[in-house]
This record gives structure tokens, sequence and C-alpha cells, in this order.
């Protein structure tokens, strides 16, 4: 039996175990003290056994009141005081990024619940249940595939695409993202669902959240499959990304995932690299521009990469550039 296998056998299963382990510890740890375990100060175990019952959580319980409260009525129903709401959806957030507790959510009944949070009339629950859901379904297939049973797809994109508070907007496309990405399923419904069009759509708003979350989703879903760029390319996603990269006005943010997109796009696609020699989309000038603008600065550093790549891959495609200039 190894050393760690002997210390599991003496692990505390009850209050008094737990407190005659902490008090062991301390002992041990202690190096003025007697090398004998000495019985506790009772003012000090008090104060100790209120301490530990205050840790000790029973997250199943506390998920499950979360969710009975956001049944409630006043989640559809306009100048209701949904302050419970709100904290009950903060508390479910709070645990949540522990894969087991996700689950949990499920099993309890909580996913028809955030879907109708979704339609809710107040956007405070709107934003809340958006969030909640790309938590619960980042990066976790289960989770992912009984949210998409639920025909959620839908749901969001609209969101998307009409909510009035921008805020909502950008949560919709956070949990469209956790919920497609790296989910076979979850992405040929986003594509089946015209997906490709609210992501432009989003893209084309102006809003610097939108604009981001929009490209680095574009990425995701060209560099994970190459069968997504024919679509994306055709729609015209390429010249989309070279308007936002030549616009002055844009941010530093937008502009290193719009360049990884479209170097994403580009990248063993000739289709996609057939687009960016265009001359009338001056790829290439803008690109160079840019370089120089940002050229050996530490927080450019990323952005500076995919231009480089994206120069070196143009300049192959048309066989006059020299491609030493940019290395």
């Amino acid at each position: 039996m190894s050393e760690r296998e002997g210390d599991g056998s003496r692990q505390p299963h009850n209050m008094q175990g737990l407190l005659n382990f902490c008090t062991e510890i301390t002992a041990r740890e202690d190096p003025t003290g007697s090398s004998q375990v000495q019985e506790m100060d009772p003012q000090r175990r008090a104060f100790l056994e209120e301490a530990l019952r205050s840790l000790t959580v029973d997250v199943v319980r506390k998920l499950a009141e979360g969710v009975k409260t956001l049944c409630s009525e006043a989640v559809t129903m306009p100048g209701e005081d949904v302050t419970e709401q709100e904290e009950a959806m903060e508390m479910i957030g709070e645990y949540v990024d522990d894969l087991n507790n996700a689950m949990d959510v499920h099993k309890m009944g909580g996913f028809p619940v955030l879907i109708r949070c979704l339609d809710s009339p107040h956007t405070s629950l709107r934003i809340g249940a958006a969030s909640l859901i790309g938590d619960i379904c980042q990066n976790d297939l289960y989770c992912q595939e009984n949210m998409l049973s639920l025909n959620i797809m839908p749901v969001l994109l609209h969101m998307l695409d009409t909510d009035e508070d921008r805020q909502a907007r950008v949560k919709a496309l956070y949990a469209l993202s956790c919920l497609i990405r790296d989910c076979p399923k979850g992405e040929a419904e986003f594509f089946e669902a015209d997906g490709s069009s609210y992501l432009m759509r989003a893209m084309q708003s102006g809003v610097e959240k939108l604009v981001v979350k929009s490209a680095f989703l574009l990425n995701k879903l060209v560099r994970g499959n190459d069968s997504h760029k024919a679509t994306l390319v055709s729609m015209g996603y390429v010249e989309q990304l070279t308007t936002i990269l030549s616009n002055d006005e844009t941010d530093s943010i937008s502009r290193e995932h719009c360049t990884a997109a479209l170097l994403g796009l580009v990248s063993s696609y000739p289709l996609a690299l057939a687009e960016c020699l265009r001359p009338e989309l001056h790829v290439s000038e803008h690109l160079k521009l840019r370089l120089d603008d940002i050229k050996d600065k530490e927080e450019t550093q990323e952005e500076e990469g995919y231009i480089l790549e994206l120069l070196k891959l143009m300049e192959r495609g048309d066989g006059d550039g020299d491609e030493s200039t940019y290395r």
C-alpha cells in the first residue's frame, strides 16, 4: 500500500472525526508545541465547529432550490420583482463550473427552466439564463447534446438577432458558441438553421463584443472542419472580414480575432485565398500597413503572427511576392 493510500484510510467521515483530524494536523505543524495531541480549548473548538459547519454546503439542495425559484410565474410577467430569480441564477452560476454540478442541473429538470428564462420580459433574466447556458455547456458534450435536444438553437439565434438589449445579444452568442464548439451535433444544427447568416449579421453589427465573439466562433468552426469553408466563403465572409480590417476605427481586439478568422478560412482552402487576392479588396495593402503599425509591439504579437502567415500564403498564391520580405 502506498503512503497516499495509507493516509486516505484515516480521512475523517464526520464532524467529530474532522475536528480530531484538524487538531492532529495543527499539532504536527506547530514546531514549538508538544509532540502529543492536546485537548482543544472549548472556545476554540466551538469556533472551529461553526467555521466547518459554514463550509459544509449541500450543493445539490441549493441547486434544486435555485431551479425551483426560477420556475416562478414572475419570470414571464412584466413588472414583477425578479430579485430572487436574479439571485438564484447568480448562485447556480457559482457551482456549474464543476461538471458534476452542471449535470445535476440537467437531472433535476433545470435545462427547460433556463430556456424558458430566455424568453422572459426581464432583461436581467434573459442575460443570466444565456450566460448560465454557456457556462453549463462549455466543453461538455453531455450537457451540449441534452440542451440541443430541447430545440434551443432557434431560441438563441432569434435572441442574437433581435433582442433589444445589446448585452443580451452578446450573451446569446456566448451561449451559442459554448453549445456548438467541439460538438458535431451542435455544428450540424447551427448550419441547418442558417446560423452562418445570423453570425454574419452579428459581425456586421459594429458592436465590439459581438464582432469579437463572432470572429472567435467563426475561427473555431473553420479550423475544426474544412467542409464549412465552402459555405462561409460563398456567403462573403472573406470580404466581410477584410472590410472590418480595413476600417481605421476597428479596435485591436476585433482586429486580432478577425485576422485569425481570415487566416483560418484561407489556410488549406484555395477559393478563400483567391478571394483575398481580388485586387479590389486591397487585402495585402491593408495587412502590410497594419503590420507597419504594430510590428515588434508586445501586445499585438499574436495579430502580427497571423498577418505574417496571411501574407506568406497570399504571396505564394499570386507567385509574385518576395516571401522573405515578411519573415
